[in-house]
């Protein structure tokens, strides 16, 4: 019988191919065109001021689909890139809306090919303990035990896009595409850092990115590059410094040299930053590396002496160095933090297990500090604003997520052979530990930061299952010789 499959212009249905994403619409390459610029075209003609947001969340969940490397690499590589659109006095964020896109389009893509593999991707204890944080904080707004926020559908991007990253970096070869991406998406940040240092001011491009709202804060001699704020460009630095970090002592060659100029440029940045929480964070990265790199006692008593040195020194030029952090600031700084700290353990206190809803806090706190602006702090505490948004489910739910994900890195730290393994292992122990250290001063986990964690944890597991394959690989061919 002869096959007609391909005489229209419309082919038929092809069976999808297992090896290559999406190969089932090779024939329908005309009708998804046709099927993209008619969607284009209608969307234009129904509300022109929208048509742009369709055909590119049409775009983005083709290209999910597909897999393509290109694009997922663009959209870790803009990992840093905040964006927010004022639609009727509330600000949109744009890279979680399309983070929550690319990941609908891959796994929707997944399942239709029957390559979901859901053994799989939960076979990590690190996959485990972000789902269960996942459930923790949305099960209870589910339910209506807690207030409904759009945080936690953020969060859910997040941690979706651990499980992308996870199943999509299969190879050894991929996880160092997307780790020399993260570097130099890193020097990108941090040079722009520098020119705003330079111009004094944000840019004007910051400015568009960030639309200045009710509580816009002036210039104040701080960098804040892509992101939001100076805190959050600090943690978002700490989280790859010690990568960076790793890089240049292990690597070799073009690794050593890209790592050498993304700590040298990201730790410019950080100071630029004038961030104590950021800074107290980045002197225990180092601190850990003492203790990871240096083969002797000596060595390290050595190097600690002389870490000791250079926080005197910093402290001496802090006038210098830290200007926005006059004694007066500091003071009152301090007092609202005490109030704020106080107001989330109250709200903890009434609402022990739950919490009151990731994301509430600041929703909430103006009514109890009518002289504190609302609507415009967090708690500026990592561990209070958990327990307070989250309850001990969720805040126990986290640092879960916390030690699964040390006790996998220390476990590959020791084992690695590969540099890059090693590095990687380092990079997930320097950032934990950052994270911790910083939580005392910062609420960390919004937009970028999240977004980048969990990254970094998805590239750990990728590690981890490349490393388990080869010592497989490797005993089979022993075995096979003997």
């Amino acid at each position: 019988m002869a096959n007609n499959t391909q005489d229209g212009l419309f082919p038929g249905p092809a069976l999808p191919v297992s090896g290559e994403p999406l190969a089932g619409l090779g024939g329908h390459k005309t009708a998804l065109a046709l099927a993209l610029l008619g969607a284009g075209a209608a969307a234009l003609f129904i509300c022109a001021h929208w048509s742009i947001a369709v055909v590119g969340a049409a775009l983005i969940l083709v290209l999910s689909a597909v897999e393509s490397e290109p694009f997922l690499l663009f959209i870790i590589f803009l990992s840093p890139l905040g964006w927010s659109l004022k639609t009727e006095g509330v600000l949109r964020d744009v890279p979680s809306a399309v983070r929550f896109l690319v990941v609908v389009g891959f796994f929707l893509s997944r399942l239709w090919r029957g390559r979901a593999d859901v053994r799989r991707l939960l076979s990590s204890p690190i996959a485990r303990a972000s789902l269960f944080f996942l459930g923790a904080i949305t099960v209870p707004i589910i339910f209506g035990w807690t207030y409904y926020s759009a945080h936690c559908l953020w969060v859910g991007s997040y941690i979706g896009f651990f499980f992308l990253v996870s199943a999509w970096a299969d190879s050894p070869e991929r996880v160092r595409k997307i780790l020399r991406v993260l570097l130099y998406s890193t020097i990108i940040t941090a040079v722009f850092a520098v020119l705003q240092e330079i111009v004094g001011g944000y840019t004007s491009f910051w400015l568009y990115l960030n639309p200045p709202g009710d509580n816009f804060q002036e210039w104040r001699g701080r960098a804040t590059s892509f992101l939001g704020s100076d805190n959050t460009l600090a943690a978002y630095l700490n989280l790859v410094l010690p990568f960076a970090l790793a890089c240049y002592l292990l690597g070799r060659s073009k690794w050593k040299k890209l790592g050498g100029w993304t700590f040298g440029l990201g730790l410019v940045a950080l100071l630029s930053t004038q961030s104590i929480g950021g800074t107290l964070a980045f002197v225990s990265i180092l601190v850990l590396a003492i203790f990871c790199f240096a083969e002797t006692g000596k060595k390290r008593l050595v190097l600690l002496a002389a870490l000791c040195g250079l926080a005197c020194l910093f402290y001496l030029l802090r006038p210098v160095l830290n200007p926005s952090h006059t004694e007066q600031f500091i003071e009152s700084d301090v007092v609202s933090r005490l109030l704020l700290w106080g107001t989330a353990w109250d709200y903890f206190i009434h609402s022990p297990v739950m919490g009151v809803g990731l994301g509430n806090f600041t929703h909430l706190y103006g009514s109890d500090l009518p002289f504190l602006p609302p609507g415009a702090l967090a708690v500026h505490n990592t561990y209070l604003q958990f327990l307070a948004e989250t309850g001990l489910v969720g805040f126990v739910a986290f640092f879960y997520v916390v030690v699964q994900s040390w006790r996998q890195a220390r476990s590959q730290w020791r084992s690695s052979v590969d540099f890059l393994d090693s590095a990687l292992a380092f990079g997930v122990l320097g950032a934990l530990l950052s994270v911790l250290v910083h939580g005392f001063m910062d609420f960390l986990f919004e937009a970028q930061i999240a977004a980048l964690f969990w990254v970094l944890l998805a590239l750990l597991v990728a590690s981890g299952r490349s490393q388990c394959k080869s010592v497989v690989g490797r005993a089979e061919v022993s075995g096979a010789q003997a």
